[in-house]
């Protein structure tokens, strides 16, 4: 049986009522005539799903009305007074989850309902203005950091730059909003920046592997020293591991229970096993070697969620008394410690699957930096072929 979404509504067209109705999963019709009074049903002919909805709102009955008026009245203003932002929401997502992977799909409908729906659900589409976005905004970066609240201003101005393309709105009001990215927070110690990426040290990272064993220490000292997410990492496979070329093929994630493509183009990619990869793997063949995949429970299960490794993480960071953050960090302290010691920043971006060096630098510029030393000669040098015939004139 077809998919539903509203069983009936009734919809104002100038001096008509229609409503739109359910029956035998057909779209039905029916409408009072002004002049006599008499009730006149009729079928669409179209299977009652959410997107014939829409074509009833937006052809069948506009082009009714346009018959018994016998005008050539543009209804598109009138058409789309209707239009709540909870309906064109679920028109949105009906197409949205057929052009991005699943768990996008779901995460971004889960903003909506959390975060969107609650303020704005029940308002149309071209009632609401950018002072009131702005307002709506500003209470959810009270709440969340800028770059979280950023994702739910794009699944939102996902949805009204589609209601622009389909001529229900004629422009997108968040697009007057300031984005939080340029909105900088005033906080006693500006450390924003530093949120996200918070490496580890290189004695953390000692003292982290001295306090771990079975598959958890391998996967930490794999993370470490790859650059791999954790989704890619759980989905590896020992086919995808060539210790004779000392090569990692990377092409599949685990994200919300699936097993799906890498995240970008850039990601699908071959790294190189640096030794200490190597021993991780090496080890952990010890415990899986037998198995398709890589790493598996202390139940021998593959993972389909990062979570409980995560939370396995933390305990060893609270109980060495290391500053608790994410196990994404793990990844952040292998791109920060290669560029902080001056490696190729070309290879460190590919191979941590970023599609541009551009990217990489955007996180990791601020550990690019030489010794000490090496800057005070720098300036020396520098200085001697800037400047210096007027210094000796002086």
């Amino acid at each position: 049986m077809a998919k539903k979404s509203k069983k009936r509504e009734k919809i104002n067209y100038l001096e008509y009522t229609f409503t739109i109705f359910e029956k035998y999963d057909i779209w039905q019709i029916s409408f009072k005539n002004p002049k006599d009074g008499s009730i006149i049903k009729r079928s669409t002919k179209l299977t009652a799903t959410p997107s014939n909805l829409v074509s009833v709102k937006k052809e069948i009955i506009p082009q009714i009305v346009e018959a018994l008026t016998g005008k050539f009245t543009n209804f598109e203003d009138e058409k789309n007074k209707g239009y709540t932002i909870e309906d064109w929401a679920e028109e949105f997502f009906l197409v949205y989850q057929g052009t991005v992977r699943s768990h996008v799909a779901k995460r971004n409908l889960g903003h909506f309902h959390r975060h969107i729906k609650p303020y704005f659900g029940h308002r149309t589409i071209i009632s609401i203005k950018p002072i009131e976005l702005e307002k709506w905004q500003n209470s959810l970066l009270r709440k969340y950091k800028n770059s979280t609240v950023v994702k739910y201003r794009s699944v939102f101005m996902s949805i009204l730059d589609n209601a622009v393309e389909n001529d229900v709105i004629h422009k997108n009001p968040l697009r007057k909003v300031k984005s939080p990215k340029t909105i900088k927070k005033v906080t006693m110690h500006d450390t924003d920046t530093d949120i996200d990426v918070f490496p580890f040290s290189e004695n953390e990272i000692k003292i982290i592997l001295e306090n771990s064993d079975g598959y958890l220490k391998n996967f930490i000292m794999l993370m470490f020293s790859s650059g791999m997410r954790p989704g890619e990492i759980i989905a590896l496979s020992w086919k995808d591991i060539d210790f004779d070329k000392k090569q990692i093929n990377i092409y599949k994630t685990i994200v919300n229970k699936q097993i799906g493509p890498v995240k970008t183009l850039a990601s699908k990619r071959k790294i190189d096993m640096l030794p200490m990869a190597e021993l991780a793997l090496k080890k952990q063949f010890e415990l899986t070697g037998y198995q398709e995949i890589v790493f598996l429970s202390s139940f021998h299960k593959q993972f389909y969620s990062h979570d409980i490794i995560g939370i396995n993480f933390k305990k060893v960071l609270k109980k060495v008394n290391i500053q608790v953050r994410k196990l994404y960090n793990l990844r952040h302290t292998f791109a920060s410690q290669l560029i902080s010691k001056g490696e190729d920043i070309t290879w460190v971006s590919k191979t941590l699957g970023h599609e541009s060096v551009q990217t990489t630098l955007k996180y990791y510029t601020k550990y690019i930096k030489k010794e000490e030393d090496a800057r005070i000669e720098n300036i020396s040098k520098i200085g001697a072929n800037f400047g210096a015939n007027i210094l000796e004139e002086a």
